[in-house]
């Protein structure tokens, strides 16, 4: 049985992985994102807003690409490309409108899945005095998963806002979402972290 959900909005942060218009919303410009991505988006305007009067800090994850591909992954899989596209500056890598950042929000690349691989998230938590970390974004058994198991592995209380995710396939979703996070991490909604948080 999951445990009562305590948090204080000093210590918590919050993780935006990939809400950017190329992954959250798909082709474009214009953009028309598919009603699970848009969820995902409405849930997060939801959290943020609430963490934003809580003063919970919010660090927006994103990534891009340069135009040879050549910091794009080395390594082979059987799914999923190299990022193709996702050129820093372009309308794709901008964070959603719904969720745009603000002065004193952190905005940090990664250059692979998780959002600590290769990035300064583990400084930017130590100096704000992190406890719990909220995650969420696109995809939810890539980046999502990647960054709960850093977390995890680094001994970060870590807390993964299920309806904060999607993935292309919502049967993959669902399946990380009860079958694998929670043997890694808490796994709680957008309402219920607010709760927690309030």
């Amino acid at each position: 049985m999951a445990d009562d959900l305590k948090l204080n909005p000093k210590t918590t942060a919050v993780i935006l992985v990939d809400m950017i218009n190329a992954v959250a919303k798909g082709d474009g410009p214009p953009y028309n994102p598919s009603a699970n991505r848009q969820a995902v988006t409405d849930n997060f305007a939801r959290l943020v807003a609430h963490c934003r009067q809580a003063g919970t800090p919010l660090i927006y994850i994103t990534t891009h690409r340069r135009a040879d591909n050549a910091d794009a992954p080395k390594t082979v899989s059987d799914i999923g490309g190299g990022g193709g596209g996702m050129l820093a500056g372009t309308p794709a890598v901008e964070v959603v409108d719904e969720l745009a950042p603000e002065p004193g929000d952190y905005i940090v690349v990664k250059p692979r899945f998780s959002a600590f691989y290769g990035t300064n998230v583990d400084g930017i938590l130590k100096a704000l005095g992190t406890e719990t970390i909220l995650v969420g974004g696109i995809s939810t058994q890539r980046s999502v998963e990647g960054t709960a198991r850093d977390a995890k592995n680094r001994d970060i209380q870590c807390v993964v806002v299920s309806d904060c995710c999607t993935a292309g396939e919502e049967d993959v979703h669902e399946m990380t979402i009860k079958h694998v996070l929670p043997l890694l991490v808490r796994v709680r909604t957008t309402d219920e972290v607010i709760a927690a948080l309030s």
